[in-house]
């Protein structure tokens, strides 16, 4: 497939947006809750736009490609952090880390859910076991009915009781979000039309955008908690439209960006290093200028923000070029020069 920019503005903003959300000071739960929404979960649709089941040789050399995609960068990026959490993590982040037993982070890789050490990877254990679930029906239904059964999976979240094994491998987040991947994946032609090529067409977007955000920041304030989390998804569907003509704007007004197409393909490692990179400057700002620094300056965290994807850009190449089995790559597929 062609590469198409507009594929990579939609992750440059959405990796930016991923960003911003990590970085303090956090705010009440609609505001969270809807920036949240316009960054991590858009890379599932990206993924299900990218995925084409007629190109698979069948289920495991697509479980092989995955894994050495996914998993490959999940474990190496892991066994890095963990070196560095045992060495000096703990102690930088103070008592109630120091208090997490050291085998901790390893039940948790194991069970992929690594929040002490890598907490962002929760996205690529949810879209590996996503990808997982979604081939078979992919293989045996055909048109919307991969759709139609995602959402099913979603919204049986509803009714699903709090089960402890259902949180592995992000199994339940898989369900969460199966609905936008599918969207990505079957709405393809519909995809395609997403742009502002008409007056009517624009409108449509716009209203249908102020639907989704209004009800991801007003549902968590006026509505049961659980039940706004389960339907966030077709919330953020709504403003995918918008989302991608606004991308494809900027794809016909200012062509291909090499910063966004870098952001694109090292989004892994943007994912795995960013967190890291922001509680460094976060522990450097609150001994210079005191811990109130970060108290309701939404200035600030867009700064550091900004200054985090900047910093990430060089350090995620070098990982690109230098180093990228920790990717899953081979030296012949790094970004070319």
């Amino acid at each position: 497939m062609k590469r198409q920019a507009w594929l990579d503005y939609i992750k440059f903003i959405a990796m930016t947006l991923v960003v911003v959300y990590h970085t303090p000071p956090r705010y009440d739960t609609a505001h969270e809750a809807a920036l949240f929404n316009m960054g991590a979960p858009v890379f599932f649709f990206a993924a299900g736009y990218l995925f084409n089941i007629a190109k698979q040789q069948g289920f495991l050399s697509f479980l092989r490609h995955r894994a050495r995609q996914l998993l490959v960068p999940y474990t190496t990026f892991f066994i890095a952090f963990y070196a560095l959490w045992l060495v000096v993590g703990r102690r930088m982040a103070g008592p109630e880390e120091q208090a997490i037993d050291v085998l901790t982070p390893l039940w948790q890789f194991f069970q992929g859910t690594p929040d002490v050490v890598l907490g962002p990877f929760w996205f690529i254990a949810a879209l590996f076991t996503m990808q997982v679930i979604y081939y078979p029906i992919k293989r045996l239904l055909a048109g919307y009915w991969p759709l139609v059964v995602a959402l099913l999976l979603s919204l049986s979240l509803l009714i699903m009781p709090d089960l402890p094994w259902f949180r592995y491998w992000n199994l339940d987040k898989a369900f969460l979000y199966m609905p936008i991947y599918a969207v990505g994946n079957c709405c393809r032609p519909l995809v395609d039309k997403f742009s502002f090529s008409t007056p009517a067409r624009s409108l449509l977007w716009l209203l249908l955008a102020a639907l989704g955000l209004g009800f991801l920041i007003v549902a968590p304030l006026n509505i049961d908690r659980g039940v706004a989390y389960v339907l966030a998804p077709e919330a953020v569907i709504l403003v995918l439209p918008l989302y991608t003509a606004v991308c494809k704007w900027l794809e016909s007004h200012c062509g291909t960006s090499r910063v966004a197409q870098v952001v694109a393909i090292t989004g892994i490692t943007y994912l795995a290093l960013q967190n890291y990179l922001i509680g460094v400057i976060k522990i450097v700002a609150s001994r210079l200028m005191g811990p109130d620094i970060f108290d309701d300056n939404i200035l600030l965290k867009v700064v550091i923000a900004l200054v985090v994807m900047a910093v990430l850009y060089p350090l995620a190449l070098l990982v690109e070029r230098y180093l990228p089995w920790m990717v899953g790559k081979s030296y012949k597929r790094r970004i070319q020069q």
